[in-house]
């Protein structure tokens, strides 16, 4: 059940942020080798050191192949479009091989078709790999294999075995807890894209990835594509406070809950969002009910377009405890939206305190709602934040630079002598 009642006008001025609700806002709210193909059954031989250009550019480009999980409509999926788009801009030919769900139509909006293969869903590597699979990407012929996830490390060093082609994994989170032994990988052939310095750090001292064998490159966005997210729009009585994103331990939603209280108890009106769904769901629906707050806090846990979640928030709040994406912040920034945030892994980088935002100690809700009653109650000195943040992202999170830096890691990976 929801927490929170909602009023007719609530429930239809949510619905126009994008909001398929379980509760609703009350009032109103790098070289690539060139492939010497032959043979009846697709089979190819790669060729080191041969390039291919981009038309017109003089920049050399892959035929890169994708590989996700399930695809859903969070930071990650849409990261992973934008470099897809991105590549293929340069004159790359990009193939997709995922799991299934729902971001996958908008993969094909693009263009890019992706290859269902149900077993990608859950992550674990079979014992067998999937044959329609492994035809499939030996039809479309890449260079190069990039997987997205820790999760599909396994299935990066076998598939790469198996089709004798180099491959990269991006690694976007930190390791769960009990489960932070050895990361699976052949790095004579394969290397790690670390969308942080803290996720390099980690893979190096506790997953014992070779050092050599990892990249810092950020995800890079598309400020264009935040345009629309950035326009106002009718605002509800109270300001709204919230945090987007998925319900797991690292997020550090108990907190944000725990924050909410205390703001309340100290006499401010505001109203609380939590957009996400996750295996914290449960335990967060109960912890709403034993503070108290169910009347001032909205769960929404199904929706289109994540961002205009994020667009609906007067603060945006991310109380993680680890992080190793740091999407969430970055694309708050390009909302234009006011970010108070946990010191937390990227958050460090990303964050000036006071200057392109807000930093609380971790686990601490009590400095957390300080820092949120600060925003309430000083709108220029959100709006300050705010310009900040949007020209650093701007300055730093080229989509453009992490593209460039991706084909330099191709490029790499494909020279290898254990890839030929």
């Amino acid at each position: 059940m929801a927490a929170g009642h909602v009023s007719p006008p609530g429930r239809r001025a949510f619905q126009e942020q994008g909001g398929d609700a379980v509760g609703l806002l009350p009032q109103g709210r790098h070289a690539l080798v060139c492939l010497a193909r032959g043979g009846h059954d697709g089979a190819h031989l790669r060729c080191p050191g041969l390039r291919r250009e981009a038309p017109g550019e003089g920049e050399v480009v892959p035929k890169a192949f994708f590989i996700t999980g399930g695809l859903c409509d969070d930071s990650l999926c849409h990261s992973v479009l934008r470099l897809a788009r991105e590549l293929r801009r340069r004159g790359a030919q990009v193939g997709l091989a995922c799991g299934g769900g729902v971001f996958a139509a908008e993969f094909a909006k693009a263009t890019i078709t992706p290859f269902v293969a149900p077993a990608l869903a859950g992550g674990r590597c079979p014992l067998f790999l999937p044959k329609p699979l492994l035809e499939h990407i030996r039809g479309f012929g890449p260079d190069i294999l990039h997987l997205f996830g820790r999760h599909l490390a396994r299935w990066g060093a076998r598939l790469s075995a198996a089709l004798g082609l180099p491959y990269v994994l991006t690694v976007t989170g930190f390791a769960p807890h009990g489960h932070r032994g050895k990361l699976p990988g052949d790095w004579r052939r394969g290397a790690v894209m670390a969308v942080s310095e803290e996720l390099r750090e980690e893979l190096v001292n506790q997953a014992r990835v070779r050092k050599d064998a990892i990249a810092v490159i950020p995800f890079g966005i598309a400020l264009e594509d935040y345009a629309r997210y950035q326009a106002p729009h009718a605002r509800p009585a109270s300001p709204v406070v919230g945090m987007v994103g998925p319900l797991v331990p690292e997020r550090g939603c108990e907190y944000f809950v725990r924050a909410a209280r205390e703001v309340l108890d100290r006499g401010f009106a505001a109203h609380f969002l939590i957009a996400g769904d996750g295996p914290e769901r449960r335990r967060i629906r109960r912890l709403i009910r034993d503070l108290g707050v169910a009347s001032a806090l909205t769960v929404v846990e199904s929706f289109h377009d994540y961002r205009r979640m994020i667009a609906v928030l007067d603060v945006c709040v991310i109380p993680a405890v680890r992080e190793g994406l740091g999407l969430d912040v970055v694309e708050a920034m390009a909302c234009r939206r006011p970010v108070v945030a946990t010191g937390a892994g990227p958050a460090f980088t990303l964050i000036s305190d006071g200057e392109t935002g807000l930093l609380a100690p971790k686990k601490d809700p009590v400095a957390l709602a300080e820092k949120i009653i600060r925003l309430l109650g000083d709108p220029e000195l959100a709006r300050r934040l705010v310009d900040a943040a949007y020209a650093r992202v701007r300055e730093r999170y080229s989509l453009e630079a992490s593209a460039t830096q991706l084909l330099a890691l191709y490029d790499k990976c494909t020279a290898k002598p254990e890839a030929a």
